[in-house]
């Protein structure tokens, strides 16, 4: 979504967004000259050059990322009034507002990865220190400190409750998102690994902060890594693990999209075929070829598969980005089998992304391998793949779920990390 807004000037400046309620950081230039638009990023190494079609009432163009481009529509979305926004979404009681009952600082720190420079918030109890910390991680998308998606701020609510009972928290953007620099499409999976390690590293260098009690709190992919992170880059004082995939990534990724085929209502024939292809596309994916020789292949499979010829440049970029192959490739059980703090992981019992009926029971098995004297691997009730009380789990039903993180989650994150860092 890419939105436009009058400054104090007049003039008009765009900003890329991952939904209606929160916008990134704006575009460097925004021209608009007669029926021409300009729009150009500099933190993304991105430009769009397109054309007002007034029959059709969009804005047709040509959206270019370094070396790659493809066509791009813009549709109008109509804005709705404030008090007709507040009408139609759901309430949500634990978004937290000022004034807040601890300290927050706007930080910044350098990644070990490239040197680029990561911004985020820190959260810091009012009680006198030195205290406990986390660093929150997120799962895959570009996404920023609080971690938003359809009109929920996870990562700010989780904050908000782990600082309010005495730990403190850093959460940050990802590189290229909001205002931390570097560039997130063309990062591998070790650069997004790094730049949290420099997290861990920022917060142990705090005199306010324990350094012998921060550790990792990781979602989805978050979880997923933040083993690897304390094996391979920045010790721990403990792993806390939600929604984690303990598989590796191409059968989580196959296995996804199989069941969002079957979620959605595929046949068992389509879900058949939809898991066939996913099987292909992920052996070439691991494969030494190099990305061209990648997407020389990849074509003629999802042609197959019935991607449009507009759309099949894109969803071969997608597939040959250096993140999406380290994914396809990473196994987190090794790391998972050196774990030697303490350990929680958690799933949703009606995780359809992550479902625990395939991800549990391997985490078990890889932690019970570790020399970890303290790890606890938990099934919770109803929740969905967020953490969320839910009905069948979807990701469409999220927006309308009033709750952004089920309070047992939160209590339980509590009292695991007060009780592993030895905190009164």
């Amino acid at each position: 979504m890419i939105r436009f807004e009058r400054a104090a000037d007049g003039s008009l400046v765009a900003f890329l967004a991952d939904n209606a309620e929160r916008k990134g950081a704006p575009f460097t230039k925004t021209r608009l000259r007669g029926d021409s638009l300009f729009l150009q990023s500099d933190r993304m190494n991105a430009q769009f050059r397109g054309i007002l079609s007034v029959r059709q009432g969009v804005i047709e163009g040509r959206w270019s990322q370094g070396e790659r481009s493809a066509t791009l529509t813009l549709t109008p979305v109509e804005e709705r009034a404030a008090d007709e926004t507040a009408s139609t979404t759901p309430p949500r009681p634990q978004h937290p507002e000022n004034p807040y009952p601890y300290r927050t600082e706007e930080v910044t720190f350098r990644s070990e990865a490239d040197g680029v420079t990561l911004a985020g918030t820190l959260s810091m109890p009012d009680q006198e220190g030195p205290h406990p910390a986390v660093v929150l991680l997120q799962g895959s998308g570009d996404n920023g400190r609080d971690y938003a998606y359809r009109g929920h701020q996870f990562f700010l609510v989780l904050a908000d409750h782990l600082t309010r009972h005495g730990i403190a928290v850093l959460r940050y953007d990802l590189r290229g998102v909001d205002q931390s620099e570097g560039r997130l499409s063309g990062a591998s999976l070790e650069d997004l690994a790094r730049d949290a390690a420099s997290a861990l590293r920022f917060l142990k260098e705090r005199p306010s902060i324990e350094a012998g009690s921060v550790g990792l709190i990781g979602h989805s992919m978050g979880g997923m890594i933040a083993p690897w992170i304390h094996e391979q880059f920045q010790d721990a004082a403990f792993l806390a693990l939600l929604s984690p995939p303990s598989l590796p990534g191409h059968e989580v990724l196959s296995q996804q999209k199989a069941r969002i085929a079957d979620v959605a209502g595929a046949s068992p024939a389509e879900v058949d075929s939809i898991r066939k292809q996913s099987r292909r596309i992920f052996e070439i994916l691991r494969s030494d070829r190099d990305s061209a020789g990648v997407a020389s292949q990849l074509r003629p499979i999802l042609r197959e598969g019935g991607a449009r010829d507009d759309r099949l440049q894109l969803r071969v970029e997608a597939n040959t980005s250096p993140w999406f192959r380290d994914f396809a490739r990473f196994d987190p059980r090794p790391s998972l089998r050196q774990a030697d703090v303490p350990t929680l992981a958690l799933f949703g019992e009606r995780d359809v992304l992550v479902p625990p009926q395939q991800n549990a029971d391997p985490m078990r098995a890889a932690l019970a391998d570790s020399p970890s004297e303290r790890m606890s691997v938990r099934v919770l009730e109803g929740l969905n793949h967020w953490m969320q009380p839910a009905k069948t789990g979807r990701s469409s039903e999220v927006a309308e779920i009033e709750m952004t993180i089920a309070p047992e989650v939160l209590e339980q994150l509590t009292m695991w990390i007060r009780d592993s860092v030895g905190f009164e």
